[in-house]
């Protein structure tokens, strides 16, 4: 059971950057357009700092293409920009660089705040649902409780199973350094627990105990043919009843969110959202051990509440590189980073701390 939403979507997130891609834009004959100057001083300043990304060339509205989607660079440090907050308040400011603060405003008011047009389903409003993932996060004290869907039909080691839990919890963190010491986010790092499996056939794994979680087998959703972890497992915030769902039933440890690894999925396609994430089974076993996955860290975006931003009306003038605008970075920017503190800024109210 996918938790209950009053946007009834899938967020689909296509990344033009498949192998072939690549190749195809490489003996094209058409020359790539040339960004703005400002564009190009932004992506400058970027690339001389610890998270560059190597870009491969501009798309046709000077949007930066990056040349790989994977990387072993660390994305930008963090700073408060120009402090807002007074003396003794919970740290809150503006940007200072990279982005501006009136970039921030016209995503909140167009994109996901409580005036976007919904009418666009390219856009939502945060404000509607508690069942994002900083919800989840503050709920479980600073955790996240994964099942991994295998929806394969190849046998999955061991191995490579052991390294889910890894590969998550750095790409959630990238994200929440942005968050840490800011406006009183009570958490250094965010822990992942990869706490059950799940398959068609058991065979299909090449372990049988429960040492890297509960093992789930013939579960199938039916609309999706995947295999799924219990539905009385799953904790999610139902937005329809005003409260957390019951998993008093589960037999194993509640899951928030899932990790689907999808062989029908071609490399660089993705969707996720706040049931989590679904990635190319393909992919994700062979670039396990990079430090960044653009599509592991663009989906666990779209589960923060961030939108895509691809078409010139989905973003504000000049907006700079963003690992959620797809094909532009492959790390995490401050242009996400910003976004994640004003998603937390609206949505403290609603939080203890």
């Amino acid at each position: 059971m996918k938790a209950t939403s009053p946007i009834a979507l899938l967020v689909a997130t296509f990344i033009a950057l498949s192998t072939s891609t690549r190749a195809s834009a490489a003996v094209s004959t058409v020359a790539p357009a040339q960004a703005s100057t400002q564009q190009q001083e932004q992506q400058q300043q970027y690339t001389n700092t610890d998270g560059s990304t190597a870009i491969g060339f501009y798309d046709e509205d000077g949007t930066p293409v990056v040349a790989e989607t994977t990387s072993n660079y660390s994305s930008s440090v963090p700073t408060f920009g120009d402090i807002t907050s007074k003396p003794g308040e919970c740290v809150t400011g503006n940007p200072n660089e990279y982005i501006t603060a009136e970039a921030l405003t016209w995503v909140w008011e167009n994109r996901i705040g409580p005036k976007a047009d919904l009418s666009d389903t390219a856009n939502w409003n945060v404000m509607a649902s508690k069942n994002w993932l900083m919800d989840h996060i503050v709920h479980n004290n600073g955790s996240m409780n994964y099942c991994v869907r295998w929806d394969s039909d190849a046998k999955l080691s061991k191995s490579a199973a052991s390294k889910f839990q890894s590969l998550l919890e750095r790409h959630y963190n990238e994200w929440n350094k942005w968050l840490v010491g800011y406006n009183c986010w009570p958490f250094e790092e965010v822990k992942i627990n990869v706490v059950s499996f799940a398959a068609k056939d058991v065979s299909q794994f090449e372990w049988t105990d429960d040492s890297l979680g509960k093992i789930y087998e013939g579960i199938i959703d039916p609309s999706e043919k995947a295999p799924k972890c219990p539905d009385e497992c799953h904790r999610y915030y139902d937005n329809g009843n005003n409260m957390w769902s019951d998993t008093s039933a589960c037999e194993g440890e509640p899951f928030d969110v899932s990790f689907r690894l999808n062989q029908d999925l071609d490399f660089g396609y993705a969707f996720g959202f706040d049931w989590g994430e679904e990635v190319s089974s393909k992919e994700i076993l062979q670039t396990l051990q990079n430090k960044n996955i653009l599509v592991v860290g663009h989906e666990i975006g779209h589960g923060f509440g961030h939108p895509d931003f691809y078409t010139a009306k989905q973003k504000p003038k000049n907006f700079p590189p963003s690992i959620m605008m797809g094909s532009s970075s492959v790390t995490i920017t401050p242009s996400d980073g910003w976004m994640l503190r004003r998603i937390l800024e609206h949505l403290k109210p609603r939080y203890n701390f």
